[in-house]
């Protein structure tokens, strides 16, 4: 089909997205094709849809980071070493093996495996409750703390891991209050910064700019951390100005080393992106942004 000017239109005639926040009940969506394509499954369907005939499955590593933001203005993660305290407490190991089953992996930053700009020699946190101990008393917190943890509701997986999270940090005394809120309630509520902590990713962008500079400038759209450091501000605005990758990638990683110091969110893991679709849908690309691209897509 072509318009009016000769150009291409797209193959399909309309697009309808239909909101589901728990993944099994998308998966049984997609198995019944009641729907044709599912933005994500949970890592406990991906094995039943890769021996489903009926379904297509495939995955490549992503771009995304998923973990917990720290508002860094409201007690108690206005105090840097109880941020820490988090960081160390959190088992992510744990979490991709038991959780995740294996699907994704440790995160120790935001730029992905995935990412040109990515370095493996930056890891500054292990599971590590006494030294989780350690910074609550260099926080002047012996006794502990508690905390709110915001998810999103709707979704098994989101509680299972909250749950964990919760289990992982209560040895280093550190009290986790779950709260379940809509999506668009915890949005809101980050954006106004009216949280303490909230389990929140992000998909990625191909160019590094996107997932550092909205996050983690002063001031960046994504930073309802309120997070700001001058060195981390003047590496973000340097490697967006250059047209040299290497130099951008070591930009980059230097301000990726300072902000994981200062430890304004607690990186988990990086997933994967996915194609779970009927095969009756066709010439599927598959991006490591996650978007859902369907300018090319036909059935048949």
């Amino acid at each position: 089909m072509k318009d009016g000017q000769g150009g291409s239109l797209p193959y399909l005639q309309s697009i309808r997205y239909v909101p589901i926040t728990n993944e099994s009940v998308m998966f049984s969506n997609l198995e019944t094709s009641t729907i044709n394509v599912a933005e994500v499954l949970g890592p406990n369907d991906v094995a039943s849809a890769k021996t489903n005939s009926s379904l297509t499955y495939r995955q490549i590593p992503a771009l995304s980071f998923f973990g917990i933001m720290l508002n860094t203005k409201v007690a108690p993660f206005n105090n840097v070493h109880i941020r820490r305290a988090i960081e160390w407490g959190v088992n992510r190991q744990e979490i991709v093996n038991t959780v995740l089953k294996g699907i994704g992996v440790v995160s120790q930053g935001p730029l992905s495996p995935a990412s040109w700009a990515y370095s493996s020699s930056i890891a500054p946190y292990s599971y590590n409750i006494n030294t989780a101990k350690s910074e609550l008393a260099m926080g002047g917190k012996t006794g502990g703390i508690s905390f709110t943890l915001l998810i999103p509701s709707g979704s098994p997986l989101n509680t299972q891991e909250a749950q964990f999270i919760q289990s992982e940090l209560q040895p280093a005394g550190i009290m986790v209050n779950i709260m379940q809120e809509t999506f668009a309630t915890l949005l809101s509520d980050t954006n106004v910064f009216n949280y303490q902590a909230a389990l929140l990713g992000w998909s990625g962008r191909p160019d590094s700019d996107g997932k550092m500079y909205s996050w983690f400038h002063t001031g960046g759209g994504f930073n309802t951390m309120q997070y700001s450091d001058k060195q981390v501000d003047a590496l973000l605005e340097a490697a967006r100005a250059s047209s040299d990758q290497t130099q951008r990638a070591s930009d980059y990683q230097q301000a990726e080393q300072l902000m994981l110091q200062d430890a304004p969110y607690v990186f988990i893991n990086h997933g994967v992106n996915i194609q779970a679709s009927t095969n009756n849908v066709k010439n599927f690309t598959l991006l490591p942004t996650g978007i859902l691209e369907f300018t090319n897509v036909y059935t048949g």
